[in-house]
């Protein structure tokens, strides 16, 4: 079985209107809102250190 590591929580406070519509796209991909929020955080993280690494 998997180990869960203890995060602690994050809160955030976003407009209702773009918590819809992640909760919509959670749904579209199969993941928890969480999971979606995770996710496309890290695909900003990367695409804004590739970006750093071409300018370097």
């Amino acid at each position: 079985m998997k180990e869960h590591k203890a995060i602690a929580p994050t809160p955030v406070r976003l407009p209702e209107e773009l918590k819809q519509w992640l909760k919509h796209k959670a749904v579209d991909n199969f993941r928890s809102l969480n999971s979606e929020i995770a996710s496309r955080l890290e695909a900003s993280r990367k695409a804004e250190e590739a970006n750093h690494e071409k300018q370097a």
